[in-house]
């Protein structure tokens, strides 16, 4: 009798032991997302802090998008595609969409061409600076297929890549 009640106790524990590791790596297998957003205003400061006193660090143009970090009251705390972090004023951003973080890298290196195919040999579309974000939307061996948020795309070398992370 002993012997049945321990198994009974051990299979109840492995059963929620399973339960609760199931849960754990669903919720960790969730792919977290940023949002991006748009600015709808002209000539808009990015700034260094939330406070009056905050120093301007750049200006920024109407449709410029950028990576949403968090909020400070009516700031916005962003990420800008040239590696800029700061706040704007929430009130002239809307919602441009949304990009999964293991898809979100920046250049590592001091610059980095983009070709029109996986190829050194094919047309250089452009040169991106060191810490411009892009999207990788595919990778295959040495090359990755990228797509800026400002609609261009090519295809770059992944060793001049660096994953992003929060």
């Amino acid at each position: 009798m002993g012997r049945k009640r321990y198994l009974r106790v051990l299979v109840c524990l492995t059963l929620a032991l399973a339960l609760l590791l199931g849960t754990t790596v669903s919720a960790q297998a969730a792919e977290r997302t940023v949002t991006i957003l748009q600015l709808t205003n002209d000539y808009v400061y990015i700034r260094s802090s939330t406070g009056e006193n905050s120093q301007v660090i750049g200006t920024l143009r109407q449709g410029t998008k950028m990576f949403y970090l968090g909020r400070s009251g009516s700031m916005a705390y962003v990420c800008t595609t040239n590696g800029v972090q700061g706040y704007v004023y929430a009130g002239y951003l809307e919602k441009y969409g949304e990009a999964r973080l293991c898809n979100i890298y920046y250049v590592q290196s001091s610059s980095l061409a983009v070709y029109s195919s996986d190829s050194t040999s094919s047309r250089r579309v452009t040169t991106l600076p060191k810490n411009y974000y892009v999207l990788l939307s595919a990778a295959n061996g040495r090359w990755g297929r990228i797509r800026s948020l400002n609609g261009g795309s090519g295809y770059v070398l992944l060793s001049g890549l660096k994953r992003a992370s929060t």
